[in-house]
């Protein structure tokens, strides 16, 4: 890939002073794509001297961000250069922008300047893991407003066979395979997964996989959308405690749901 400007700046420079524009040819991408980092990218840049003065080219110098990473002596009266750029760094988030400048200087000193914009992205980027301790003491979810956040509502009787979980208004939630949930582990992963969950699976009105009726072991994966995000959840345990008086009397049931999510 190389970048590109899309426009010709001969026409707004001053007379008398050379003009730059971005290279524009197969295989470049345009100013404000994105690149990721550790994958090289070709560039260029097209100039030609004063139209008015005709004065020879004398250097270009390529600067990326705020440092020169290349002068180069040029002649003649037009010149396109190429080059390849690779950023070699480690990131855990998309760095916002990068700048490459290129400015040509001709023989009597005049100059013309032009840039390319990038977007970097580091497609590699690590989901955090979220440990998950959601309990409901009888009648009240302790952890309500945790759940709502991504997207999940804990509704039903306690006295219900099955804790029921669904998902809050204006969320959707699929329930899938927990062997996913640890093979996703970048957040390309995890949006190209939630792209093919949508196109190839229905949300489900409720999740009542968790029995009320004794401790158990689970390996379910949900994910929600909700408020523009995805999230995946793993639920891996619900301990079920049967509440009772000092008579022995029932009087509620608690569950908590231990799991994570990214």
């Amino acid at each position: 890939m190389c970048l590109v400007s899309v426009a010709f700046f001969a026409s707004c420079t001053p007379e008398g002073n050379p003009s730059i524009r971005v290279l524009n040819e197969e295989g470049c991408v345009q100013n404000g794509d994105t690149v990721n980092i550790n994958t090289e990218f070709d560039f260029g840049f097209v100039m030609a001297s004063s139209i008015e003065t005709g004065k020879q080219l004398s250097t270009l110098t390529i600067q990326i961000d705020n440092g020169v990473a290349d002068t180069l002596p040029i002649t003649g009266t037009s010149f396109t250069y190429r080059g390849t750029l690779k950023y070699e760094f480690d990131r855990d988030e998309i760095i916002a922008e990068s700048v490459i400048t290129a400015v040509v200087t001709d023989i009597a000193g005049k100059t013309a300047t032009t840039s390319i914009t990038l977007k970097v992205n580091n497609p590699d980027i690590p989901l955090l893991e979220t440990p998950i301790t959601w309990k409901r003491e009888g009648p009240t979810n302790i952890n309500a407003e945790e759940m709502e956040s991504v997207g999940l509502l804990w509704t039903g009787s306690y006295k219900e066979v099955y804790a029921t979980l669904k998902p809050a208004p204006a969320a959707k939630l699929y329930v899938c395979n927990g062997d996913d949930y640890d093979v996703l582990e970048t957040v390309d992963q995890k949006a190209s997964y939630v792209a093919g969950l949508i196109e190839t699976a229905e949300p489900v009105e409720s999740y009542r996989n968790i029995t009320t009726n004794n401790s158990a072991d689970y390996d379910d994966m949900l994910v929600t959308l909700f408020d523009g995000n995805a999230y995946l959840i793993h639920i891996t345990h619900a301990e079920i405690e049967p509440i009772t008086n000092s008579n022995g009397q029932y009087l509620r049931t608690d569950i908590t749901i231990t799991g994570a999510r990214k």
